[in-house]
């Protein structure tokens, strides 16, 4: 049974013309920014526009690191974010 690869396998998945992570930020950001409303939800629209370029200028993975260092998600088989010590 033949599987189909992508022609490129160095690039991101995007879709429209945000990488993968950009869009869950872009749509929930929309989300919220819908449910409050009002200027306040418009500032939230609006820092979209000083995020996304701040994001294209980091390397490709930095927001899954972002959320380790804040200790809001864990990394299969790394070190805490608070690891001084490493012993091998």
């Amino acid at each position: 049974m033949d599987e189909r690869l992508p022609q490129y396998l160095h690039r991101p998945v995007q879709i429209l013309w945000f990488d993968s992570q950009e869009f869950i930020v872009v749509m929930a950001t929309i989300f919220v920014a819908a449910i409050v409303g009002g200027i306040i939800g418009w500032m939230f629209a609006g820092a979209l526009l000083f995020f996304l370029p701040w994001k294209r200028s980091k390397p490709r993975g930095f927001i899954p690191h972002l959320a380790w260092r804040w200790g809001l998600a864990r990394l299969r088989r790394y070190p805490g974010p608070t690891q001084t010590r490493f012993f091998e």
